[in-house]
C-alpha cells in the first residue's frame, strides 16, 4: 500500500489506533523517559493535551502495577474502550527497560519505540535538558506517529543480537590470530605464510602449533610421524606436505632457547583462546541460520555467491524487507545511496555526491561485501552487468550492493528463489518456459542444499512449515520434478 501522506515514517499501527478510536481524545499517549531505576512518564491525548503531567514510575514489578492502575483509571474516566488505543512509547530502549516494555505489551497495550535522533529534533532546547522536557519531546514525536511497534517475539531482533555478537567475536578472533602470527614468526619463520606446506590455521597447523612448537622441534620429527598426523587431519598429499615441511623447518632461522620457551607458552595460550572463539562462532552460525530459515529472506541464499553467514548479517540489520515501501529507503539506511542537495528553485540543478552523515555502518559493510560477491562469483547476468558498469567507470561495489537489495526485497516478497532473466515467467507462460525453469531448479538444487547441509540444517531448512520447504513442495508438484535430500 502506497502512502499518500507527507509523513514518510508514519507508523501504520499508530494510524490504525487513531482511526479505530474515532476521535483524538479517545487515544491515550503514555510517553516514557527511561532510566535504570526510575522512569518519568506523563499522560496526554491524541491532540497533545495534558491529562496528567510528568510523574515517576519505578523500573520494578510494583512500578508496572502502579502505571497500569493509573492507565486503567484514566481509560475509565475518558471512555477509552480498547487497550490498543493506549500507546506507550519511549526512545530506543536499553537492555534494562526491555522487560518493562515487553510486560506492558503482554498486557495488551500498544508499545512503540522512537528514534533518538527524531526525539532530539523535537526537544525545546539543545542547550539544556531535563527528564521532564525529555518526556515532552517524546510525546511530540509520538503525536507525529513516527514510531515502530515493539513487543512479542521478534525474530529479526534476535538475529541482530546474534550477528552482532558474532561480529564482535570475529574481531577478537582476528586480534588473536595476529598475535599467533607474531609468536609463530619467532618460533618458525614462514610457517604461517601463504606458500607454507600446511594451510594457515587449518586443523593440521593448529595441532602442530599446540605442543612445543618450533622449527627445531619439527625438523627433529620423523617424516612418517608427520605424515600420519597430516593424514589424520585430512591434508591431501600428506607425504609430500610432510617432506616440504621438514625441508622448510631445516632451512628456517631458529630462535634462542629463552625466546622459544617464552613464545611457546604464549602461543599455546593464544591457541586455546582462538579455538574457544572458533567454537563459539560455529555455534552462533548455526543459531543464526536456524532463525534465517524461518524468514522469507532465506530465499536470498539461492543467489550464487551469497552464503548463509552473509545473508544473516544483512537481514539482521535491515529487518523485514517485505515492510519496506521503497528501495531508496533501504539504500539510504545502508549508506549506499548518493547524497542529493537541490535548492534555489527549479532552475538550479541538484548536486549529487558526498558522504551521508547518518546510516547503518554495519549494514553498509555487509551490503558492499554482497555486491563484491555478486561481482566476483554471482550469476552470469549479474557478472555481465558488473563488467558493463566497470567499463563505464561506475562504482561497481555500490551499484551491485543496491541491485542486491532490490533482488533480495523481490525474493522476500514473492517467496521464490532467484531465477535468471532467461528462465523467468514470460507473459504467456509457455510449456518451453516451464521446462526451462524446471531444468534450472533441478540444476541449482544441489548447490542450494549444500549451503544448508554444511551446517547440518538441511532438513530443518526444507521442512514443510518453513518458507523454503513450502517452496520445495510447490515446485515439485507444479513441475513434476524431484528435489531429494
Amino acid at each position: 500500500m502506497k502512502r499518500k501522506n507527507i509523513f514518510r515514517n508514519e507508523s501504520q499501527k499508530l494510524d490504525a489506533a487513531f482511526i479505530e478510536a474515532g476521535l483524538p481524545e479517545r487515544v491515550l499517549l503514555v510517553p516514557l523517559d527511561f532510566a535504570k531505576i526510575t522512569h518519568y512518564a506523563c499522560f496526554c491525548d491524541g491532540r497533545g493535551t495534558y491529562i496528567r503531567k510528568a510523574f515517576t514510575v519505578k523500573n520494578t514489578k510494583e512500578g508496572i502495577d502502579y502505571l497500569v492502575d493509573q492507565i486503567e483509571r484514566t481509560r475509565a474516566a475518558r471512555s477509552i474502550k480498547s487497550k490498543r488505543h493506549v500507546i506507550i512509547g519511549g526512545e530506543d530502549s536499553a537492555s534494562y527497560t526491555r522487560n518493562f516494555m515487553d510486560r506492558l505489551f503482554e498486557l495488551g497495550y500498544l508499545t512503540v519505540r522512537l528514534d533518538s535522533k527524531e526525539v532530539h529534533r523535537q526537544a525545546e532546547s539543545v542547550d539544556s535538558s531535563t527528564d521532564k522536557t525529555a518526556v515532552r519531546a517524546i510525546a511530540k514525536t509520538m503525536l507525529n506517529r513516527d514510531a515502530r511497534q515493539t513487543g512479542g517475539s521478534d525474530l529479526y531482533a534476535q538475529l541482530r543480537g546474534l550477528t552482532r555478537q558474532r561480529r564482535r567475536i570475529v574481531h577478537l578472533s582476528t586480534a588473536v590470530k595476529n598475535r599467533i602470527h607474531t609468536h609463530a614468526d619467532c618460533l618458525f619463520p614462514g610457517f604461517l605464510a601463504k606458500d607454507s606446506a600446511v594451510a594457515t590455521f587449518s586443523q593440521a597447523s593448529l595441532e602442530l602449533m599446540a605442543n612445543k612448537f618450533s622449527a627445531a622441534t619439527l625438523a627433529r620429527k620423523s617424516e612418517k610421524t608427520l605424515t600420519r598426523m597430516l593424514t589424520r587431519q585430512g591434508v591431501r598429499g600428506a607425504a609430500e606436505a610432510a617432506a616440504k615441511l621438514k625441508e622448510q623447518a631445516r632451512n628456517a632461522i631458529c630462535a634462542d632457547d629463552a625466546t622459544v620457551r617464552m613464545s611457546s607458552q604464549l602461543i599455546e595460550s593464544e591457541l586455546s583462546l582462538f579455538q574457544t572463539l572458533q567454537a563459539h562462532l560455529n555455534g552462533l552460525n548455526i543459531e543464526c541460520a536456524r532463525i534465517l530459515l524461518q524468514l522469507p529472506e532465506a530465499f536470498v541464499v539461492s543467489i550464487k555467491g551469497i552464503g548463509i553467514t552473509l545473508a544473516t548479517s544483512i537481514f539482521a540489520e535491515t529487518g523485514s524487507l517485505r515492510q519496506i515501501q521503497r528501495s531508496d529507503q533501504i539504500n539510504a539506511y545502508a549508506g549506499i545511496a548518493p547524497k542529493v542537495k537541490q535548492t534555489g528553485g527549479p532552475e538550479s540543478p541538484a548536486r549529487i555526491g558526498g558522504k551521508r552523515r547518518h546510516f547503518n555502518r554495519i549494514l553498509k559493510d555487509y551490503t558492499l561485501q554482497a555486491g563484491n560477491h555478486l561481482y566476483l562469483h554471482g550469476p552470469t547476468e549479474l557478472l555481465q552487468d558488473a563488467a558493463r558498469r566497470k567499463l563505464a567507470g561506475k562504482a561497481v561495489d555500490t551499484a551491485m550492493a543496491r541491485r542486491f537489495l532490490r533482488i533480495a526485497r523481490a525474493l522476500a516478497k514473492s517467496h521464490c528463489i532467484y531465477l535468471p532473466c532467461d528462465v523467468r515467467a514470460g507473459q504467456h507462460g509457455t510449456e518451453a518456459e516451464s521446462q526451462a525453469r524446471a531444468q534450472y531448479i533441478v540444476q541449482i538444487w544441489p548447490d542450494l542444499l549444500l549451503k544448508w547441509k554444511r551446517l547440518g540444517l538441511h532438513e530443518e531448512a526444507f521442512a514443510p512449515e518453513t518458507p523454503l520447504g513450502d517452496w520445495r513442495i510447490i515446485v515439485q508438484e507444479i513441475y513434476e520434478i524431484e528435489l531429494p535430500f
